[in-house]
């Protein structure tokens, strides 16, 4: 036994000295040795920086009134709770959508109003809503390629937060809440044939 355990310390100590000599003592010339000859790629790829389109530009072009939309609509601001999963398009003007919640109904810009009759439909228009946001300083945060510009203010008197997020080139989706409101609206403009 004895024999044995001292073979097993001697060859650990050989082991941990190769070790040590490989890692902190032999050059790295010696492993890169058969190497000296092959062309290492040079990577001229520049990191190219994104820029965001401005932010007015943005607004501007969700106001033109061309892009698909989804609503995410929870409003309690009368005596009842209503929910709304809508998904549309709007082409100059001309709107076309369906909800399945709270039942399934098509609308168009015509019967629009009607459809939503149990809630405020003015904070689904962007010009309605940038016009409310025009006089507030939005505390903005950016990301890589995503940008979140968040207002405070008051909608019949609550204290409520509007966050408008874009991506590199357009509005992607507005966040309306308070107390009683949440009003989730994504836009798509991309998409949309003009």
């Amino acid at each position: 036994m004895k024999i044995k355990n001292k073979l097993l310390i001697t060859y650990t100590v050989i082991i941990f000295v190769l070790l040590i000599f490989i890692i902190f003592i032999m050059p790295d010339s010696f492993f890169l040795g058969r190497y000296k000859e092959v062309e290492l790629p040079q990577n001229n790829t520049k990191v190219e920086h994104k820029e965001f389109v401005d932010y007015e530009i943005q607004k501007e072009e969700l106001q033109k009134n061309n892009f698909e939309y989804e609503y995410l609509l929870l409003d309690s601001m009368g005596t009842k709770t209503y929910t709304y999963k809508c998904s549309g398009k709007i082409s100059d003007n001309i709107e076309s959508g369906t909800c399945e919640s709270p039942e399934k109904f098509s609308y168009t810009e015509s019967t629009k109003k009607e459809a939503f009759s149990k809630i405020d439909i003015n904070y689904l228009n962007p010009r309605y809503l940038f016009e409310l946001l025009k006089n507030i300083e939005p505390v903005k945060t950016e990301y890589q390629t995503l940008r979140e510009y968040k207002y405070m203010t008051k909608i019949e008197d609550i204290e409520t937060e509007i966050i408008v997020f874009t991506n590199l080139n357009e509005i992607t989706k507005v966040e309306i809440s308070n107390a009683y409101m949440t009003y989730i609206i994504k836009y798509n403009i991309e998409k949309v044939d003009n």
